[in-house]
């Protein structure tokens, strides 16, 4: 209480103290300051969100998790993080060695599309309900990105698809279309990204590798 009692007798002295030029430029650095600390608090909200949407979605899809092959990771920012300014709150920095930036969520073809489809079966459904649902809670872009394996698509597919990059952004765009028109998501915060086979997380060579490449990644991006 005294401080604020002392800052505030001062700024009344400034005035008469200072130039009216100096007294400008300790008062423009003073909100500098003031506009500085609410962007961090801003910061810091916006990294509790995006920690808790990660923390739900790793909670709500334990099943798929276990026992389909889906995952949910954290993209954290790998280069060190900034000074910490004060009055910044100490979760700043998040856990896990850097600055959380975006929630990846990835679910292999198996778990959405039957062979040979772009329609996105029942099961595939709900799993993408419980990521929405937990989704309107947060903020951010939405990205959804297609992937798919090396070989040729296939002829149950070829009279649409000219090719995997067509495909992957097929399925990418089914996904999408379940956030927005089934599960009500804000298309705004929706981007949609087909890759084909130029991603791949496995060889090709194997059908369990191509069966990881197949695969959606959906991104849960920080708001900025």
């Amino acid at each position: 209480m005294k401080k604020h009692v002392w800052m505030g007798a001062l700024l009344l002295l400034l005035p008469g103290c200072l130039s009216q030029t100096h007294y400008n430029e300790v008062m423009g650095a003073v909100d500098d300051v003031k506009a500085l600390k609410q962007h961090d608090q801003e910061q810091d909200r916006r990294l509790d969100k995006l920690e808790k949407t990660l923390n739900d979605l790793r909670s709500g899809l334990r099943p798929e998790i276990r026992s389909r092959g889906v995952k949910v990771e954290g993209v954290r920012q790998a280069a060190p993080a900034p000074e910490v300014h004060a009055g910044a709150k100490a979760g700043t920095r998040a856990k896990g060695g850097g600055t959380l930036m975006a929630v990846k969520v990835t679910m292999p073809q198996q778990v959405l599309f039957p062979k040979g489809s772009i329609r996105i079966s029942p099961e595939g459904r709900a799993v993408l309900a419980k990521v929405a649902r937990r989704l309107k809670g947060s903020d951010g872009l939405i990205r959804i990105v297609g992937h798919t394996d090396a070989l040729p698509v296939g002829e149950k597919l070829r009279a649409r698809f000219t090719d995997n990059w067509e495909l992957s952004a097929a399925r990418a765009s089914a996904v999408a279309r379940v956030f927005i028109w089934g599960e009500g998501l804000d298309a705004r915060r929706i981007r949609v990204e087909g890759r084909g086979a130029e991603e791949p997380v496995a060889s090709n060579d194997t059908p369990a590798g191509r069966a990881k490449n197949r695969r959606i990644e959906i991104f849960i991006e920080r708001a900025v």
